[in-house]
């Protein structure tokens, strides 16, 4: 499969083209619950999840779109739960989302 896509991206055809990314961007994410945090609660938690990540973005219509993300948790090593942050399993971390964009303003 990789023989597949290093041959079109060396011949350059527009099949290649076409499953490009619009957009590659590097990030930070961090996830967790607004009310874990003060001032909305005087008890703040330590459930979250942080993550450093490149994110692709195909806009496979004028206002649908996909995000995929590749990362890794910059949360330390939670030994009760066997996990880095929230997310159960190994440092690595993936995220795919699609959703629709409404136009507010011109």
């Amino acid at each position: 499969m990789k023989i597949i896509f290093l041959s079109l991206a060396l011949c350059g055809c527009s099949t290649m083209h076409a499953l490009l990314p619009n957009t590659v961007a590097p990030e930070f994410e961090h996830m967790s619950h607004a009310t874990q945090h003060a001032p909305m609660t005087d008890h703040p938690g330590q459930h979250y999840e942080t993550i450093a990540q490149i994110t692709a973005t195909w806009n496979l219509t004028k206002h649908f779109y996909v995000n995929a993300s590749e990362g890794v948790s910059l949360n330390p090593y939670y030994n009760d739960a066997h996990s880095y942050g929230e997310i159960e399993g190994p440092r690595e971390q993936f995220t795919l989302r699609v959703g629709y964009t409404f136009r507010v303003k011109d």
